[in-house]
């Protein structure tokens, strides 16, 4: 006999506790959550292998929504391991009283929209059915293995074959044995050391290097584990307004408009600090610029080679395929060590590709190597595999899997049309990849709880993304990808994990800050994009309809937590408009900047000149107008555009200065543009310019000069 619920949450790791938490004692709802494991914890009751452990610093990998639990619970390392992540998460659901809520031993293999009843009808592989009008998805993103099929010939191998996602509870004993590990990605990293310690032998099989940076873990005193919980609300002030989720210091602007010594200093003073203080705190380009990831990538390069003896074999370690960090960054405790063991060897599966499985073990070259047992680091069938796993079926008998055939497609990575009623928690878009999945869980909770809320109180049946809406969020997510390395890597972030499955926008690459603020306008605009009971849905909120690029200028001053320029007096407005710079690419190498001066109306004003070394003219000219409302800016706030601009389009680039307001009211400004723009007809000859190609633009306040 079918029960019914008022909401069904499957998962219960950090999602579906907190969402059971959320809609059972604060909703007051029917609840029943579902999770095939036999226990709380999620990925942590499945990912058990040795050595695995969390990269993000263990009071930040925790829920912030109760002041008791934080003050409670102490952590017993700077990275926690699986054991004592488990054990929080069975604290958390011991003291908020949410097992008695759950089903464990089930795993969900249909989940059925029924438009009559507007209801999910779930059913698990033991046959139970359960129904519910609303579903809180809360899979996890890296939760359903890869197949060893991608392996030919593994069925015939008479060994024991572990994955590191569903590692025996009681262990593996490797003493005296010969293992084979094939995988390098975090979970290797974490599983090798480990195994490398016990086994006679183990030989590493290695597709793709990875850039493995030190974690720099250490046991924490019994007065520092007292601190930490006494003070958690202040060591984790401002997490949500920074990049990743943590309160790591901002990033300088540029690696390149440092000195190499300088830039050294700093990669080697955040290197010490250990974790992903590198990649959050050292330069703002590093996932933007390729000449900027050089930097950071060839100082990764180079703590390899001091930490492997052997220097063909560091060779074979150091990442060069791509650019640091576009694939899932990893940290790691004595990984490279590991290869200086007399029992640990490696196999460059892309010098010598695995052709087979055997029945005692694999062939590489021609060659079988025989292991008593192997063990599979290869990774997940990440973001989708654990969504299709259940079965959905929305309107219209439309499979999920179908709907996403060549890639998700999501509003805010919470919703997708055709599927009313259910929230996928952290799902595909969303920024839960780069940010940390604790607060990025809580988040994405909260606002499928306040839309449930909104729904029930409205007296509305249904709550469904917008098509249209659907559709503006993917500009947003693929521009913002676009703008950015990580397109330039085969990696589970764009769905290139996987043979067959299509290389797609799986991640929001802006700032937790940004995304936060983005879903902030939506719920503050009456949930823009969502239609409620078939009704027309809003507009699309503005965060959502601006240029990716202009999303990213606010994201960065989110995570200064810069005022508003309609909150700031004309002098902070015009230091804020110049803080911009900071923002901005530096001016390129290959492109000369000459400062002269024009003659305008009532002052002699200065101008810049960008213009390409190398190139030969006479050369098309841009005149660009710098923006600032008309009170701000200057010719030096826009010099990373316009020097960009001129090696782009191979021209020159005219940055006239004008009057600003209040002081040079209207029409200053408008005099001296035109002035500029005489000036430069007449001047830009003897400077390789041609004036019968001379265009005029400018951004915000310079677009409406130009005009």
């Amino acid at each position: 006999m079918e029960q019914q619920f008022d909401a069904i949450v499957i998962g219960a790791g950090f999602a579906g506790l907190y969402a059971v938490h959320r809609l059972r004692d604060d909703l007051g709802l029917n609840v029943v959550g579902i999770d095939a494991a036999g226990g709380v914890g999620g990925t942590w009751w499945w990912n058990r292998y040795p050595g695995a452990r969390c990269d993000i610093e263990s009071v930040h990998y925790a829920y912030s929504f109760s002041d008791e639990i934080q003050r409670e619970w102490t952590w017993s390392e700077r990275y926690a391991a699986q054991p004592e992540i488990l054990r929080y998460l069975e604290f958390v659901a011991d003291k908020l009283d949410l097992p008695r809520s759950f089903r464990f031993g089930r795993r969900v293999v249909s989940t059925v929209w029924n438009e009559a009843d507007a209801r999910w009808t779930v059913t698990t592989d033991s046959g139970e059915t359960v129904s519910a009008r609303f579903v809180i998805a809360g899979t996890g993103n890296v939760t359903v293995p890869k197949s060893q099929a991608e392996f030919p010939g593994f069925e015939r191998y008479t060994g024991p074959v572990y994955f590191t996602g569903s590692w025996p509870h009681e262990g593996v004993d490797f003493s005296g044995k010969r293992v084979a590990i094939i995988g390098t990605g975090s979970s290797g990293i974490q599983l090798i050391p480990q195994i490398a310690k016990q086994a006679a032998h183990v030989t590493v099989f290695q597709r793709t290097p990875n850039y493995a940076v030190a974690m720099q873990n250490r046991q924490l005193t019994p007065e520092q584990q007292r601190w930490n919980a006494q003070n958690a609300q202040q060591l984790r002030h401002k997490s949500r307004q920074r990049f990743l989720g943590v309160p790591y210091a901002n990033p300088a602007p540029s690696a390149l408009a440092v000195s190499p010594e300088e830039r050294r200093a700093r990669y080697d003073e955040l290197w010490e600090k250990g974790g992903f203080n590198l990649l959050t705190s050292s330069y703002a380009d590093l996932l933007t610029d390729e000449r900027a990831n050089a930097t950071v990538a060839e100082f990764v390069r180079q703590k390899i080679r001091a930490k492997v003896k052997d220097p063909a074999l560091a060779e074979i370690l150091c990442p060069t395929d791509h650019p640091y960090a576009t694939k899932r960054p990893t940290v790691e405790e004595g990984y490279y060590e590991t290869f200086n063991r007399d029992n640990v060897s490696l196999i460059d599966l892309r010098a010598t590709p695995l052709e087979e499985v055997t029945e005692t073990g694999i062939r590489v070259g021609g060659q079988e190597h025989s292991f008593d047992a192997i063990a599979l680091a290869t990774g997940f069938d990440a973001v989708t595999g654990a969504l299709f796993a259940l079965g959905i079926v929305g309107r219209n008998g439309v499979r999920l899997q179908d709907r996403w055939a060549h890639g998700p497609r999501t509003y805010l990575g919470i919703a997708s049309a055709g599927f009313p009623n259910l929230f996928t928690i952290t799902g595909p878009t969303s920024a839960v990849i780069l940010y940390n999945n604790p607060l990025a869980i809580e988040d994405h909770v909260d606002i499928a709880v306040d839309a449930i809320r909104h729904v029930l109180a409205s007296g509305a049946k249904t709550f469904e993304a917008d098509a249209a809406a659907e559709a503006a969020w993917f500009k947003m997510v693929s521009d913002t990808l676009n703008m950015t390395l990580f397109p330039r890597a085969n990696s589970w972030y764009m769905g290139a994990n996987i043979p067959g499955k299509p290389r797609s926008v799986f991640m929001f690459a802006g700032s937790a800050p940004l995304y936060r603020e983005m879903c902030r306008d939506m719920v503050d605009h009456g949930y823009a994009g969502f239609s409620i009971d078939g009704a027309p849905a809003q507009r699309v909120p503005p965060m959502i309809r601006i240029d990716a690029g202009v999303a990213s200028v606010v994201g960065a001053m989110l995570m200064e937590e810069t005022k508003s320029l309609d909150e700031c007096s004309v002098d902070e407005a015009r230091a804020l408009v110049e803080s911009f710079i900071d923002l901005q690419k530096p001016v390129p190498a290959s492109v000369e900047r000459i400062e002269t001066t024009f003659a305008g109306p009532a002052d002699t004003r200065r101008v810049y000149l960008y213009k390409p070394r190398h190139a030969k003219g006479p050369l098309p000219v841009i005149m660009y107008v710098h923006g600032g409302g008309f009170i701000a800016g200057s010719i030096d706030m826009c010099a990373g555009v316009c020097g960009n601009l001129a090696e782009d389009l191979q021209a020159i680039v005219v940055a006239p200065s004008y009057r600003l307001a209040p002081e040079a009211p209207f029409p200053a400004a408008t005099d001296d543009s035109f002035a500029a723009l005489k000036w430069t007809a007449a001047n830009i000859a003897r400077h390789g310019g041609d004036p019968a190609q001379l265009v005029i633009m400018g951004e915000s306040a310079g677009g409406l000069l130009a005009a």
